[in-house]
Formats: structure tokens, sequence, C-alpha cells
């Protein structure tokens, strides 16, 4: 008696994978009326995800793990300000202020700016120098199947998140300390480009970054003179001459004179938004061609 014809009984995936994380039904496959896959057990798992997801998701899980260090770091810095420069030197300063406003309320956007800038550029810059010439780990992106633009945009929105939610415990901590401050729509959108903004500036930095050298000199030659000369604790007219005009290629000085001018009220002015997101793009592109630099 012949041996019955063995069978080849063909492997049908249930689901694949198309462009953009979205995961449907495989051809061949059945499916109930209302339109979830029979293999799900009734349970729908269709759905949409930006390729640049998985990296804000990386950082905020990083960001979770060591969450009360990093609020303390953020109220570190910008409490130090207020309290030797706003309650401390601030009435001796207030001969220098233009137009005779309060140092206070000149210092409070400065310094909101500040936070914006020191946690969303540097957050970014250091995670992405340990991750391309430390961990390793930057190479796995590289790898997936995740155009340039999208892990440039997704880096640069975590830096501008970090630096956005540091903005807004400075702010907290500001109304604790100034009840009198009342920001108001224009702050928060002028928050929000800064914040865009930086996060740029810091994924750009982050690409050009070969070794821990290069990192003490981008410390010691931008971020300090940034820092320091952008008028966030000084006015710029009361800088010499020659610098007045040098400091306007700082991006840090249109955000803390947007801020600044949105908190006292006085509108939402276009030209300094302009100059900001005119920075937001120049570094975004640089960025961009940078990372498709490194694929040759």
């Amino acid at each position: 008696m012949p041996a019955p014809a063995k069978q080849t009984v063909k492997r049908q995936e249930p689901f694949e994978v198309s462009p953009g994380f979205k995961l449907r039904p495989a051809k061949g496959t059945t499916t109930a009326s209302s339109g979830v896959p029979v293999t799900t057990g009734g349970v729908k798992v269709s759905c949409f995800l930006p390729p640049w997801y998985p990296i804000i998701w990386e950082e905020m899980i990083y960001w979770r793990s060591k969450f009360w260090l990093y609020l303390a770091t953020y109220m570190l810095s910008p409490l130090l300000f207020l309290l030797s420069f706003g309650f401390g030197v601030g009435r001796r300063l207030q001969m220098i202020m233009p137009g005779g406003m309060s140092y206070l309320d000149f210092l409070v956007p400065g310094v909101v700016a500040l936070a914006l800038f020191n946690n969303g550029v540097t957050s970014v810059t250091i995670r992405m120098f340990y991750t391309r010439l430390f961990w390793q780990s930057f190479e796995s992106y590289r790898l997936a199947p995740v155009s340039n633009f999208s892990l440039c945009l997704g880096y640069t929105l975590a830096g501008a998140m970090r630096g956005l939610f540091a903005g807004l415990v400075v702010l907290f901590m500001v109304f604790l300390l100034v009840p009198s401050l009342r920001p108001n729509g224009n702050f928060a959108v002028a928050m929000l480009l800064a914040s865009f903004c930086f996060g740029a500036f810091g994924v750009l930095i982050g690409l050009c970054l070969r070794s821990f050298d290069d990192q003490a000199l981008v410390s010691e030659f931008i971020f300090v003179p940034v820092t320091f000369l952008s008028g966030t604790l000084i006015p710029v007219e009361r800088l010499p001459g020659f610098l007045q005009h040098l400091v306007w290629l700082f991006p840090l000085t249109p955000a803390a004179e947007l801020l600044r001018a949105t908190l006292a009220g006085n509108g939402f002015n276009g030209q300094l938004a302009a100059v900001l997101g005119g920075w937001t793009v120049v570094f975004f592109a640089l960025g961009w061609l940078k990372l498709k630099m490194l694929d040759g």
C-alpha cells in the first residue's frame, strides 16, 4: 500500500506591516464584520504610529526613570538666578533697566528662556553624543526603516519636550516667588517656538561632536557666552556697542526678548518670532544634512 502523499501546509502570517508602523490583515485572512481581525480574539490592533515615535518613547522612559533628579536640576540654577540677581542685587540694577522697568520683571522671562535653552539643548546633545560614540545604540535607528528626516525630527521633539517641561517647572516656581506675574497665551506660544528651536540646535551640536574634548569646547565657547550675553540677565542695550549687534546671532536673544514682550502684555512680536523661526529652520536643515552626510 503506497504511503500517503505528504501535505505541505503553507504558513500564512495573520498581519503584515505597512509603512508608518500600521498593522493590517494580510491577504487572504478573514476579518469580522466590524473589521477587527479574527486572529486577535476580537481586539483591534490596527493603529498608526509616526516613525519618530520610538525616539520620543525611549527618551521619555529614560527621563521618567530619573524624574526626581531631573526635577531638582531644573529648579536649582533658575532658583539661584532668581534669589541672587532678582531678590539680591535687583534693586541696585534698577538704574540700568531700559524704560525704568523692574529688574525682577526683566529677569523672570530671561530665566525661563535659560531653562528652555539649557535643558533643551544640553539634554539632546548629551544623549546623541553618548548614543553615537559611547553606547553605539544610535546605529540601531540608522539601520531601521526610518528616514533621516524622521530621525532628526524625533530627537528635536525630544529636546523640545525636555526644555518645555523645565520651563514649566521654572514658571511654577516663579508663581510662588512672584504671584503678581500673569502669563498669557502668547507667552505659551513663544515658549513652544523657543523649545523647538533649541531642540533643533541641540540635534545639530550632538551630530557634530566627535570626542569629549569637543563637548568641553562647545560648553566653553557656545553655552557660556550665549547664557550671559543674550539679554537674559542684563539688557542688550547695556552691552558694549559691538556686542549689541553680535548677540543677535545667538538664538537665545530673540527667544528671551519674545518671552519678555509677551509676558509684559505687549502682544506677539512677529519680527522676533520670524527671527526665532528662521533659526529653527536653519538648525533643523543643517542637522538633517549632517545626518545625511553620515550615510556617505
